[in-house]
């Protein structure tokens, strides 16, 4: 018997049906059909086991749970399961109590009455997710959401093959006194299909997409359908809060980012503009306007949803972002699914070709630029239906989405040269070298090992060089908004990787594909020393350089000195060689007339040759 940790009383006296859409024709018990197949006997067993067993007050308010080191060797066990700590989750009660992190603003803030507000069917997927946390999402929406705007909640079996989410997750929904269906897959038809088929089934006003590992705070639900009240095409998302994957200790976001995508169409997050914070500061619960979203959570009027043409159906894998509502998730490192008989490199790619083929028109080569493997798939995946679709709903250009939607977006424009920084005119131990950033993960750097600069052939490659020691600039890049970047001298890496690449603007700024800038700054303990950093594109007068192609030299405007490379030890051919770029006092003649030329020997001169290479700007 299934128990509350917690006192609850459900909304409504007595048992719910629950409607059971479509039902599989056979309960398997196979549970050798996804990438636990491996697992030691004793850990496959688990992965049929319902072992929900709360302890009172473990995780109440949000906090971290602490495991015995019995449990905690458990926890390791079973991680792959879920790809996060089950032995946690289970012990948490499934309406376990979260703080109100809302901004006082918020918490303040009137919404219409529930009765004049849309109501919403809430549509969560699942696969194989483990019985604790789709239950607690499942719980969290009953908890915190006004009764009389919660039309239903609609749940979608991805074909599961875990036995206790089938008649004993039926069992145990009909107590919970809220309407509710369960829709059943009799394949593996992925996300997006499984939320045609929940949103097929709704008969809410709005439709409310959220993933199977979530948690709804107080308040979450009244600014979606409050916004979609007020304008029926907004496509609405909550701020999206982490819910730790090894302590479940639930950790509010930054609210002052939102989505866009690097240049390979990884959807990323990047702090907003400083006029746009500007622009917040008289009322923090404005909606914040995004390129993109993260796709798992979000609200949409249901008839709109379907005007618009709903999702891509054959995409495997869509704004404003709400800062009143806030919703938790586990995120996790790496998915515990396979899709069977596909690999998920080739869904991804397939599913971004989709993406650039339907709606980047001419920018979609920059795209390919970066993904060698989606531009060979070209030819095979079929978007015509989306391409007619486009067409007939007479959507705007890519340009104009850039132009208008996304002002501050750093995809390369014309005019500006795209590329790696290499340094070019002679080779260590036979092999290319790249000029790279890390972001330390945990206690560790991640580095990248020597190999030859290559780039795929169908298309030309920009490189900015440097003459003598044949080093590229490599780019790497952790959460964002991380402050603790640095930027390295190293050996480059095989193919067009996105770490290696720079748009280096007409206006002079270096950017990353994550919205970096190459910049420097003047360190307090030694003013006269400059350092050379990356930081959050910002228009700064820091990060603004000129490229000099006579004298081959890149010149810091705020400082006057020019990119430097310290000398390296010709004999060292180490996999993991790396320097530290400097600057210095620019050589090879006046570069503005306060900025003094300084004679050194001519294998000095060579450490600021910076030789642009098979340069073709953007037309």
């Amino acid at each position: 018997m299934l128990e509350f940790a917690n006192d609850y009383h459900s909304n409504s006296a007595g048992q719910v049906e629950v409607e059971i859409i479509a039902q599989i024709t056979d309960y398997t018990d196979d549970v050798f059909t996804d990438r636990n197949s491996y697992l030691s006997q004793g850990i496959q067993i688990q992965l049929n086991a319902n072992n929900y067993s709360p302890i009172t007050g473990a995780g109440e308010d949000g906090r971290p749970v602490r495991l015995s080191e019995e449990d905690e060797r458990l926890s390791e066990d079973t991680f792959v399961i879920n790809q996060f700590s089950l032995v946690v989750s289970d012990r948490i009660a499934l309406n376990r109590s979260l703080p109100d992190i809302r901004k006082h603003q918020c918490r303040t803030k009137t919404y219409l009455p529930s009765s004049e507000l849309p109501t919403t069917s809430v549509i969560i997927v699942y696969h194989n997710e483990a019985f604790s946390t789709l239950m607690r999402t499942v719980m969290s929406v009953i908890q915190r959401s006004p009764r009389e705007n919660l039309k239903e909640i609609i749940l979608v079996d991805d074909f599961s093959t875990r036995t206790f989410l089938k008649v004993e997750l039926e069992k145990f929904v009909a107590q919970l006194g809220t309407r509710i269906k369960i829709i059943r897959a009799n394949e593996r038809v992925g996300l997006i299909r499984a939320r045609l088929m929940g949103a097929n089934e709704a008969e809410g006003d709005v439709l409310t997409f959220l993933d199977s590992h979530c948690e709804c705070t107080k308040g979450w639900m009244e600014p979606l359908l409050a916004r979609i009240k007020e304008n029926r095409k907004a496509v609405v998302c909550p701020v999206i809060d982490i819910i730790n994957d090894r302590t479940f200790a639930y950790q509010k976001s930054i609210e002052l980012f939102r989505g866009g995508f690097n240049w390979n169409l990884q959807f990323r997050w990047y702090a907003l503009p400083s006029e746009m914070i500007k622009s917040r500061s008289d009322d923090p619960t404005k909606p914040i306007i995004s390129p993109t979203m993260a796709g798992g959570l979000f609200s949409i009027d249901r008839k709109y949803f379907e005007e618009i043409g709903t999702y891509d159906h054959e995409m495997d894998i869509w704004v404003e972002i709400l800062p009143c509502s806030h919703v938790g998730h586990v995120f996790r490192r790496t998915s515990p699914h396979d899709f069977p008989g596909r690999k998920s490199g080739t869904i991804l790619n397939s599913n971004l070709l989709r993406v650039a083929e339907v709606w980047m028109d001419e920018w979609k080569f920059h795209f390919y630029r970066t993904a060698p493997q989606a531009y060979k798939m070209r030819g095979t995946v079929d978007v015509s239906d989306r391409v007619e679709l486009r067409k007939r709903l007479h959507c705007k250009s890519f340009k104009w989405f850039l132009d208008n939607v996304w002002k501050d977006h750093f995809l390369p424009q014309p005019g500006s040269a795209f590329g790696r920084v290499v340094h070019s005119r002679s080779q260590i131990g036979g092999m290319n070298g790249c000029l790279h950033w890390t972001v330390p993960l945990g206690e560790s750097m991640r580095v990248a090992a020597m190999h030859n600069c290559s780039a795929p052939d169908s298309f030309d490659r920009t490189e900015i060089s440097h003459s003598t020691s044949r080093n590229c600039l490599v780019a790497r890049t952790g959460e964002p908004g991380s402050k603790q970047t640095s930027i390295m001298m190293a050996r480059c890496t095989l193919g067009f990787d996105l770490w290696q690449l720079w748009l280096f603007t007409d206006e002079g700024q270096m950017k990353t594909d994550d919205h970096l800038c190459l910049s420097a700054y003047q360190p307090i303990q030694e003013p006269r020393n400059w350092k050379i950093q990356l930081k959050e594109c910002g228009q700064y007068e820091s990060e603004y350089w000129d490229y000099n192609f006579h004298r081959k030299s890149f010149y810091h405007r705020e400082s006057g000195l020019c990119l430097d490379q310290p000398f390296e030890d010709p004999n060292d051919y180490h996999a993991l060689h790396v320097l530290k770029p400097t600057l210095s006092r620019c050589t090879r003649g006046e570069l503005n007339q306060k900025q003094k030329p300084l004679t050194r020997s001519k294998k000095e001169n060579k450490k600021q040759e910076f030789v642009l290479k098979n340069v073709k700007k953007n037309q």
